[in-house]
């Protein structure tokens, strides 16, 4: 089985040191997965993008001759976001995420679309959960007022809640396409050790947390098969 991965950064597989400085895992646990399951990737995630870029790069791997069996869209984490420096700067005025959730879906539904008609099998991922506070911290490291951010937001939940649409949206998406869906959330909310997943900044994974992701990865995967 061949398997093409389509994402941002977390797929891009990075961990966050003390210092906040990101390291990359994704091949040594790619690795892993393929000499244990015989499955062979080609990650062509992205270290912060949206899923308009995502589509440009799978549009050009299309018109390359894309030859796969299955390719993985992980998209949303960085769609979800807002321009934080613009919400400290103007915490009064109304803003939006990187891409609107309707935007998102339209996209995301194309690409699938396009991998449908070149033979290819699409496959969404449900979001992790992200730690709205350590997320909040991490911007306020980046030079933000957090007390700024913090007014707009009205509760340091609601960066949570929107995450959480985002990946609602696409689970729901997947089964609107009849599409299968690698459900990472399920497998990370049912964790009591959930926090220790989760890495500094909030938002990616540490190594146990991505190694869960990759195991849930590997699941659905068997399950085509």
């Amino acid at each position: 089985m061949k398997v093409q991965i389509y994402g941002d950064s977390l797929m891009k597989g990075v961990i966050v040191d003390e210092n906040y400085k990101y390291k990359p895992v994704a091949g040594k646990l790619l690795s892993e997965l393929e000499t244990a399951t015989g499955v062979e990737t080609v990650n062509r995630a992205h270290f912060g993008y949206t899923v308009d870029k995502g589509k440009a790069v799978l549009e050009k791997d299309l018109e390359k001759g894309l030859t796969c069996q299955y390719a993985i869209l992980e998209f949303g984490g960085n769609d979800c976001d807002f321009n934080w420096s613009q919400v400290a700067a103007e915490p009064e005025s109304v803003h939006q995420p990187h891409t609107p959730i309707g935007t998102f879906l339209d996209t995301v539904t194309q690409m699938a679309q396009s991998l449908r008609a070149a033979g290819i099998k699409p496959v969404l991922m449900s979001l992790p959960p992200l730690d709205a506070q350590r997320y909040l911290n991490f911007i306020g490291r980046l030079g933000n007022d957090t007390t700024r951010i913090l007014h707009w937001l009205g509760n340091v939940n609601r960066i949570y809640r929107y995450q959480e649409m985002y990946s609602a949206q696409i689970a729901k998406l997947a089964g609107k396409l009849g599409l299968p869906l690698i459900d990472v959330r399920s497998r990370f909310l049912d964790r009591r050790d959930i926090d220790s997943l989760i890495a500094r900044d909030g938002i990616h994974l540490t190594e146990p947390g991505y190694r869960l992701l990759l195991d849930e990865c590997r699941r659905t995967l068997a399950a085509l098969a």
